[in-house]
């Protein structure tokens, strides 16, 4: 297991090569770590999950795309990864529409990821240099997703065991930007 998580982290850090946060300082990879670490805190075992975690930016992000994937890796990590990639060559309102119905329709695998995607990136709002009124708005489109997926987690809650520990770290950071407790279980 660990060599093909190892593969994973490799492969992710080559791809975002010369990739930042919005803080253009932080090397884009911090954000894969974080999600990963945020999985490891769920208490999430599963390999493909940890891959995915890892490279679940790499076909949004970069030119590798779900065959590379999929070749690299396996089918079912390319299916997590593309299940939580936005197709950003729409409009940014067509965009968010279809990622929610996206979202919707995933896997729980690719729900778990993204829980611990929006965990990372809520808990990243403090080194940005987004204004409290971005920073705010950046909460709200992330508690959209967070029910687009809140459903996948909760009847799968059995296989995610620290799922209250996430609930309890998520909320805390949501509170410090004015937002209502959620509840993932």
């Amino acid at each position: 297991m660990k060599n093909k998580l190892n593969f994973a982290k490799q492969c992710a850090i080559k791809q975002h090569k010369g990739q930042y946060r919005k803080n253009n300082k932080t090397p884009y990879w911090h954000h894969l770590r974080d999600v990963v670490n945020n999985l490891e805190i769920m208490g999430i075992t599963d390999e493909s999950i940890l891959c995915s975690g890892w490279l679940h930016d790499v076909i949004e992000d970069t030119s590798f795309d779900f065959d590379d994937v999929s070749k690299s890796f396996d089918k079912k990590i390319a299916q997590i990864v593309s299940d939580v990639t936005k197709e950003t060559r729409l409009p940014k309102n067509q965009q968010e529409k279809n990622y929610l119905k996206q979202l919707i329709g995933s896997s729980w695998q690719a729900k778990v990821v993204k829980l611990a995607d929006i965990l990372a990136n809520v808990s990243d709002l403090k080194n940005s240099e987004l204004t409290k009124k971005q920073k705010i708005i950046q909460i709200k489109y992330k508690v959209k997703y967070l029910g687009a997926i809140k459903s996948g987690i909760i009847t799968n809650k059995s296989k995610i065991p620290n799922l209250s520990k996430i609930e309890y770290l998520l909320n805390l950071v949501l509170s410090q930007y004015g937002q209502r407790k959620i509840t993932l279980f």
